[in-house]
């Protein structure tokens, strides 16, 4: 691979030399370290670092974002220092994260708090160092096939890490409904906790946007080079990511109204709206991939939903399209549940089928969508009805089992496993 690299740098070079001129000029990378040596002196002096991510005693320091740079190249890490640190992050996450099950009390059917704040600081410190990673690329222009694999298995990372921020914000939010009794979800702290979760995702999902930005504009740099399987590959997954994006701002301005508060939600669709389909070449755009993503944001806008997770069952749709699409699953779910409270008004289904056509492994989960929906239903029947009301009858929403609710994998699949191809 690092043979193949060199090679393909080589013609890249001569062609540029060539056609464009020489890029001598750029900044040259001198740092080979995980962390600049004055960074690291200055951080294991003060003890500022987290020895559950970069070692016990700071052997393993990385370097942070920081948004201030002079130049000074010895404060820039080469791509081989750069790709051991992505490694490294890629490590650091599979050591510390379990599955979304292990932020459950099992024996209490509860949230475990402690684990959930482990994870919150593994995600602060994933956004960072990926953040630093970008910027040490951006700063001595990379953009050659090293660079791009590089950039490629981190915007890889990040997605599935969106994941799992996304799959924990679910299962806390579902669990202040499942303890409805127990737990007020109007308390102060548990608007607070949600509100934290609702901000985590979004930063995360802001550099994630940019990451897929900068990988984009590497590629149309050194066009020529790209694979139109890799052109379509992150066209598809921009489309997904604002698609998902702009389905929760949606929900987010319904449930303000529901509340009576107009104030705008800040944006992260914005950050992964500016896609020029103009720069696309007419084989990427008709790339089964691309065509997929487009076909799916057709599906939502028409409310075509059943065809939506129809699409997303099928053998072709990736783990990664999954994720980039997780969030706005149950919104989608919801609003087929609403709609057929209007068009099966006074019928009903079995949950079984409800649960087939919306991908839902367990009807716990569908219970907890029925509720949020102020839908009716039995032991084994929904019952729809357009005049919903605000307090459906009671079934066991109080008394699920958080663990079916936290469990959503389409595929075998781990989430924690990273691409490095």
């Amino acid at each position: 691979e690092e043979e193949e690299d060199k090679e393909d740098e080589e013609v890249e070079r001569e062609f540029l030399e060539t056609e464009e001129g020489n890029e001598d000029a750029r900044l040259v990378a001198k740092c080979d370290d995980l962390c600049p040596e004055e960074e690291r002196t200055m951080r294991l002096a003060r003890s500022d670092f987290d020895p559950r991510f970069e070692g016990a005693k700071g052997e393993l320091l990385m370097k942070r974002f920081s948004r201030t740079f002079n130049g000074n190249p010895e404060e820039v890490r080469s791509l081989d220092a750069i790709e051991k640190s992505l490694e490294r992050v890629a490590t650091v996450i599979e050591e510390t994260i379990g599955g979304v099950c292990d932020c459950l009390k099992r024996d209490e059917n509860s949230l475990d708090f402690e684990a959930l704040k482990t994870f919150s600081e593994l995600a602060d410190f994933v956004r960072d160092r990926s953040r630093a990673i970008r910027g040490d690329l951006t700063a001595q222009s990379a953009s050659g096939p090293k660079s791009r694999r590089i950039m490629r298995r981190l915007v890889h990372m990040m997605i599935r890490f969106d994941y799992e921020i996304r799959k924990r914000q679910r299962l806390r939010a579902y669990t202040y409904i499942a303890q409805w009794v127990k737990f007020n979800y109007s308390d102060p702290d548990a608007r607070r906790m949600i509100h934290r979760d609702h901000s985590m995702a979004l930063q995360f999902r802001e550099q994630l946007g940019k990451s897929l930005t900068t990988y984009s504009i590497m590629c149309t740099e050194r066009a020529e080079f790209v694979s139109p399987e890799d052109k379509a590959e992150i066209l598809s997954y921009r489309l997904l990511l604002r698609l998902s994006a702009k389905v929760e701002e949606e929900e987010e301005e319904k449930e303000k109204e529901m509340e009576g508060n107009r104030s705008s939600s800040s944006s992260s669709s914005s950050k992964l709206d500016n896609i020029d389909f103009r720069a696309a070449e007419l084989g990427v755009l008709n790339s089964p991939i691309v065509s997929r993503a487009m076909y799916l944001s057709v599906c939502v806008d028409a409310g075509k939903y059943v065809s939506f997770f129809k699409t997303i069952d099928s053998e072709s749709f990736t783990f990664l399209e999954f994720c980039c699409v997780y969030a706005c699953l149950d919104p989608l779910r919801a609003r087929y549940i609403s709609r057929s409270n209007v068009s099966h008004n006074r019928m009903k289904m079995k949950k079984e089928d409800a649960c087939s056509i919306l991908k839902i492994q367990h009807v716990e989960k569908l219970n907890l969508l029925l509720f949020k929906t102020f839908t009716d239903s039995g032991e084994t029947d929904i019952e729809f009805s357009a005049a919903c009301k605000r307090e459906p009858k009671e079934y066991e929403v109080y008394r699920t089992k958080l663990e079916s609710v936290a469990i959503e994998n389409l595929y075998l699949e781990s989430a924690l496993t990273v691409v490095r191809a």
